[in-house]
């Protein structure tokens, strides 16, 4: 799965918190921290501090630079005009080792702007890391479209973004240090962006600019509508619902902080749940969980959309007439038991194959016989290097339970690339039991046994001379997928 790249939030609702995130990730970085001469205050290095995006960090007290650097130390065309005085310590040790530190210091309302041009990105966005004294209590920042306004986060280097778009003169501003103009869904195309901030109306002591980050948003192959993740009180717990697509998967993450940025570290909601993790696009284009319990008093929730692992071979034993697949093959003992394909008629068989009409199995119209050893064989599955897969089927299985020398299905896969030998340890043995139904069964193939290799997979049926036979062993939706 590729990680994803915040996209915004989305709702509030009493103290839980919304984000979407979407399938993109950032490419190029350009990260600007703004010092105050040579100061001992300044911070050159930053320890313990988590930004937006990672990156190699400019460290200027010029008021202008031309050709900043990305995160890979390559010269870009971007220049950087930020003129004005320059703190070098705001707010006291908490803000040691982050961006926050230092930078551009004002007083008033319309300092002079800082003006960012030539960015080499067609589309991207700007991170402002946001800083002051502890005196001030609400400051602003703009691009000409969005506002956001802030009280300094004196007290903490860890990252609160500000979505405070209004401002009541006179008031306390959100606390925050991190404001974030465009985004993956809405990025900003311009050559050249200006920043204007200063004091909001009625505010007082001093407010601070500590860096930017200049951050590429790549052009999606096609267009995609933003998620948007909505959340209503049900009693104790929330339903939440969200736009799906067909093919796409989704997780929902939560955390206790929304300091811990960027979300994408954020793990599954309740997390030994699995109904939280690998839901399916409803297939009606919104996608809705409810009863989610909060798990404590204080939750933000993401919900992260991924591409569905796709499968490798999928075989529902359905073409007609009913015949065995191409590619598979077929090997028995002569006894009369052989693996078939079709309608199941037997006595003990199962009413119906576990979806469509035909299943695969031992005598489909009838029982198993003495003395089977029976196998059933796929194609090749291609693993690609690196990659863990699942072999997922549903089977049927219906035996006479001896205590000793039992009749038993068994699943091994098989090194195509090695004269069919079974790989050690990735099997499923003793399979047996008395007609319970269609159940589904799993088998984890890890990329260390798996992972660049040409496998097959093989069912096998086994059965002692007693006399005892029963319904048999009854395959149906064979799939390989990479989770």
């Amino acid at each position: 799965m590729t990680n994803k790249a915040l996209l915004g939030i989305c709702s509030v609702l009493i103290s839980t918190t919304l984000f979407a995130l979407s399938p993109l990730s950032a490419q190029g970085v350009i990260s600007i921290n703004l010092k105050a001469g040579n100061t001992s205050n300044n911070q050159n290095t930053f320890a313990g501090f988590t930004a937006w995006e990672a990156g190699a960090w400019i460290n200027t007290s010029a008021m202008n630079v031309t050709d900043l650097t990305d995160a890979s130390g390559t010269a870009t065309t971007a220049d950087i005009s930020a003129p004005g005085n320059r703190a070098g310590s705001f707010s006291g040790a908490p803000l040691n080792f982050s961006p926050m530190k230092s930078g551009i210091q004002f007083f008033g309302e319309n300092p002079a702007p800082t003006v960012i041009s030539e960015i080499p990105y067609p589309n991207y966005k700007i991170v402002v890391y946001l800083t002051g004294f502890d005196g001030n209590n609400a400051s602003y920042i703009t691009d000409g479209t969005s506002t956001y306004y802030w009280d300094p986060k004196a007290f903490s280097k860890d990252l609160t973004l500000t979505t405070q778009s209004t401002y009541e003169t006179g008031t306390t501003a959100t606390k925050a240090n991190v404001a974030v103009f465009g985004s993956e869904d809405a990025p900003l195309t311009a050559s050249t962006v200006t920043l204007n901030f200063g004091l909001a109306p009625g505010a007082t002591g001093g407010g601070g600019i500590g860096g930017f980050q200049i951050i590429e948003v790549p052009a999606p192959d096609n267009p995609l509508a933003p998620l948007q993740l909505t959340l209503v009180r049900n009693g104790e717990n929330y339903d939440l619902s969200w736009n799906s697509r067909e093919g796409m998967i989704y997780d929902l993450l939560s955390s206790s902080e929304l300091s811990e940025l960027p979300p994408t570290n954020w793990n599954v909601h309740l997390e030994a749940f699995t109904i939280y993790r690998g839901i399916p696009a409803s297939g009606t284009g919104t996608n809705l969980l409810t009863g989610v319990p909060p798990d404590g008093p204080r939750r933000f929730f993401v919900i992260r959309e991924s591409e569905a692992p796709q499968p490798l071979p999928l075989e529902n034993f359905d073409a007609m007439p009913a015949s065995l697949p191409a590619g598979w093959t077929t090997s028995d003992s002569g006894n009369g038991t052989a693996w078939q394909v079709g309608m199941p008629a037997g006595d003990n068989s199962p009413f119906t194959a576990a979806s469509g009409q035909n299943s695969a199995a031992t005598n489909i119209a009838g029982d198993y016989l003495d003395n089977t050893d029976a196998a059933l064989i796929s194609p090749e599955v291609t693993i690609p290097p690196g990659a863990d897969a699942l072999l997922s089927f549903r089977q049927f299985i219906d035996t006479d339970l001896a205590a000793t020398d039992p009749d038993i299905g068994s699943v091994r896969i098989l090194d195509a690339e090695n004269d069919d030998t079974p790989i050690a340890g990735l099997e499923i043995s003793g399979i047996e039991g008395n007609a319970a139904g269609w159940t589904d069964e799993s088998l984890s193939l890890p990329a260390s046994e798996v992972g660049g290799k040409q496998i097959r997979v093989e069912f096998r049926f086994t059965s002692n001379a007693d006399g005892n036979v029963w319904g048999g062993f009854y395959i149906d939706d064979v799939s390989v997928t990479l989770p």
